[in-house]
């Protein structure tokens, strides 16, 4: 995690936290819709009520990214998770943070390490 600056580093450790910490009752239940969820730019976490951040991913519509179908969700079914314990916690990227968001969710990966995402 060297790579990158420090600013970076701890931008995404904050915004790791964050999602971590948010109360699973708070995330937006699975639906077709996801109308809970803000169609903005934010980074977006797959959580399950057990076991935790399955994954983290970036987007610049959170709300159209997982309406578009997503590939954890389809891993999580083949799992054979129950729907009703996996919910999406999300964070809104301030405009300064946009144009770095890769290198954010990269970050935040790489300390997480969600079984999910890829590597």
């Amino acid at each position: 995690m060297n790579d990158y600056p420090d600013y970076l580093l701890e931008e995404a450790l904050r915004l790791l936290n964050l999602l971590r910490n948010a109360p699973f009752e708070d995330g937006a239940p699975l639906s077709r819709q996801f109308k809970e969820l803000p169609a903005r730019p934010g980074i977006y976490a797959v959580k399950h009520r057990n076991l935790e951040i399955l994954y983290i991913g970036k987007s610049t519509n959170i709300r159209a990214r997982l309406r578009g179908g997503h590939k954890a969700l389809g891993w999580a079914f083949i799992d054979r998770l129950n729907p009703d314990d996996v919910r999406i916690a999300c964070t809104a990227l301030a405009f300064q943070w946009n144009r770095v968001s890769y290198q954010l969710e990269q970050i935040m990966i790489k300390h997480a390490q969600p079984p999910y995402s890829d590597r």
